[in-house]
Order: C-alpha cells, then structure tokens, then sequence
C-alpha cells in the first residue's frame, strides 16, 4: 500500500552482505525499503575490525542512497531522510549504516571490544571526547 515502508536491521559484515539479493529484489520491484546495518565501531574502521566491509559502497549501486551515521544526533534526521528517499518518486530501498559506537555509550563497546583500558594519546583523547 501507498505510504509504507519494509524495515530490516542486519548485523555487520555477513548480515548485510546477505542482504543484497533481497535488496536488489526491492530495487527492481520499486518497492520501499529501509535496510539498517550495524558496523564496527568508528576509530577501527578499515583497522582490520571483526565484520568490518566497506559497506556504504556496496549498496550505491542497489539503493536510491547508502548512508552512514556519524554520531548520536544525527540517527534521527538521517533516518528521516532515508524514508523520504525510499518512498518519493520511484520507491526503492535505501540502507543506513550504524556504527556500533554511534548506538552504544563507550564503556559498553569498550567493553565488547575487550579493552579494560583506555587508549592513550590523540587516539585516547579522540575517544574520550
């Protein structure tokens, strides 16, 4: 019906990359979809991190638009954006990145990632700030 929207949230790495044929399926129906795929964390990407793809180009040539959240503030009017753009014109999806560290607060995903301690230098600075 007109005015809706398929949702799905993937995990990183095999997740998304399993959801490409379900989106090329959208896109040649034109229908309305909104792909949300978590990531690695900001500071390890293209580190070398667990399920860490380049994922934002991987679905440019699938989706109307592929994005990626940079910090907290900016889920809500990214996300926003993404459904307008999956429903006007000629419907079809569009896929949200979400790095992990933009969903959780630091001391969870520091946590996840097995470090206890805070890293030092610009680098620790950059991730206390």
């Amino acid at each position: 019906p007109a005015g809706r929207i398929g949702v799905a949230a993937v995990t990183a790495g095999p997740g998304v990359t399993n959801a490409v044929t379900a989106v090329k399926n959208a896109q040649m129906a034109e229908s309305p979809l909104l792909l949300l795929g978590g990531a690695a964390a900001t500071l390890q990407k293209g580190r070398g991190a667990l399920q860490d793809i380049p994922q934002v180009p991987l679905f440019r040539t699938l989706c109307k638009a592929s994005l990626s959240v940079r910090a907290v503030r900016d889920i809500v009017p990214t996300l926003r954006r993404a459904i307008v753009t999956a429903t006007e014109g000629n419907p079809g999806p569009v896929f949200v990145e979400l790095p992990i560290d933009v969903l959780y607060p630091f001391h969870v995903v520091q946590k996840e990632l097995g470090s206890s301690r805070s890293p030092r230098g610009l680098r620790g600075k950059l991730v206390q700030w």
